[in-house]
This record gives C-alpha cells, structure tokens and sequence, in this order.
C-alpha cells in the first residue's frame, strides 16, 4: 500500500469511527428522552399472593432510587432496590415493550423472632420486619444465639418440632451457645419443659439425643406425677430430669 492509498483508508475509517461515534451519542440521548420512560410498574407475587408487600409500600421505597428508563436502566441495580423492601426475599425484574416494568417479588416466610429482634425466614435469613404483621396469627416462636446460627437454627427447628410433635409438645423457644450448644423450651398444655442438648458433635449426636429426651419425658412425669421441668441428656450414659416445683435434678 502506498501513501496516498493509506491515507485514504485512514481518512475513510477516521470517517467511520466518526460516524460510529455520532450514531452512539445520538441513540444514547433518544434513549435518555422522557417519551421512554417507564410508564407503568406491575407488582406480581412469585410464590402465590404477597401478604406483607404492598403496592403502597414499595412505591414509597422504590422511588427515589430507581435510576433510568426502558433503554437505560440497569436492572441488576433495580433488583437490589426491591429487594432493599421490608419483607421481599427476593426480586425478578424485566422489562415489557414499549413503557412497563414488571416486578415480580417472592417474600420472606417468618419462622420466628430472633433475639436481637430481627426475624427468621424458614430458609434461615435474617431480615427486619414489623413484628407485629409477622404474629398476625399468633406468636411466634424465639430464637436466641449468635446470628451464624440463623441457616442451622431454622433447619433444626423442623427437625426437632416433629420429635416434639408425637407428645403433643410445642417448640417455643431454640437457644444457642457461641460453643454451638443447643437447647430448648417447649409446651405441653401449661407445661413448659427445659430440654438441653448440647453440642451436635459428632452430626447426628441432636438427634440422638432428641431421642433419648422424648423417651424419658413420659417416664419422668410419671415418677413426678407431672410433666418434667427439665430434662438433661448432654450426658453419655442416661439423663437428669428436674420436677416442676424441684430446683435440684434427679439422676
């Protein structure tokens, strides 16, 4: 190639970026125009109806962050604003020619209140709610412990209620240590029973356990003549178990 041919070709393709570059600056700014806007956003429930998410709700949350129009706006970035939303577990926008958002939002299940007053999703997250809209069907059962234990204390809860289950006893309350020692409270009618597990070490050892405090509660409320106020089975060969107006333990 000589030089007055490299120079047309440097000339032709300085033309084309030019080009190229008034193309992008011109889209850019018809992208940006008002008649883009979104016109309308549609709230829809991911997993059946939303009981706690409101159309009000999110709209007062939503819109001074929300950033652009059908052509601009970064949807991963709107994802994490409605999912910023008291209640919303989790967020799937996208977007509907010409002028709608659609916005379809799964909430949060509570399980329980943990003790720093934040509730427990039955998939074992944290998240801050109203807890009053969250008893709207009665109290829910307390959690207390270092909030590493969320994902393994809302598993256990299942596990643990459905020992519980076969004498009539409710889970109220699942405690645990900074050493990962377990315990619970549970309700019998007006009975209320301590029950200690300790550590699950090795897996499979709360289960065990569980077991053994299940089998000796009815023969300890027929030693008392009342259901236990506690039962012990942290130890390796048997359990201790305390009468309901008693202080000191029985071996």
């Amino acid at each position: 190639m000589n030089g007055t041919r490299f120079m047309e070709f440097a000339a032709r393709l300085l033309f084309g970026l030019t080009l190229l570059a008034l193309a992008g600056t011109a889209v850019a700014w018809v992208a940006q125009r008002p008649a883009f806007d979104f016109a309308r956003v549609e709230l829809r429930g991911g997993a059946g109806e939303l009981q706690h998410v409101t159309v009000a709700a999110v709209r007062a949350a939503v819109a001074s962050k929300l950033r652009g129009g059908f052509f601009t706006m970064r949807l991963d970035e709107a994802r994490r604003v409605f999912e910023s939303v008291p209640w919303v577990a989790d967020a799937s926008v996208r977007r509907v020619w010409p002028d709608r958002l659609i916005v379809t939002l799964t909430e949060h299940r509570a399980l329980g209140v943990w003790g720093d007053g934040r509730l427990l999703s039955d998939t074992g997250v944290l998240f801050v709610a109203n807890v009053a809209e969250a008893e709207i069907y009665g109290p829910l059962p307390q959690f207390e412990g270092p909030a590493k234990f969320a994902p393994e204390a809302a598993r256990l809860f299942y596990a643990l209620a459905a020992q519980l289950a076969p004498l009539s006893l409710q889970l109220e309350e699942l405690r645990v240590s900074e050493r990962a020692s377990w315990a619970l409270r549970a309700r019998q009618g007006e009975a209320e029973v301590e029950i200690e597990l300790g550590r699950d070490e090795p897996v499979g050892t709360l289960t065990q356990r569980m077991t053994l405090a299940m089998n000796s509660f009815p023969v300890a409320a027929a030693k008392f003549g009342a259901p236990p106020a506690r039962i012990d089975v942290r130890y390796p060969n048997g359990f201790a178990a305390a009468a309901p107006a008693e202080s000191k333990n029985t071996r």
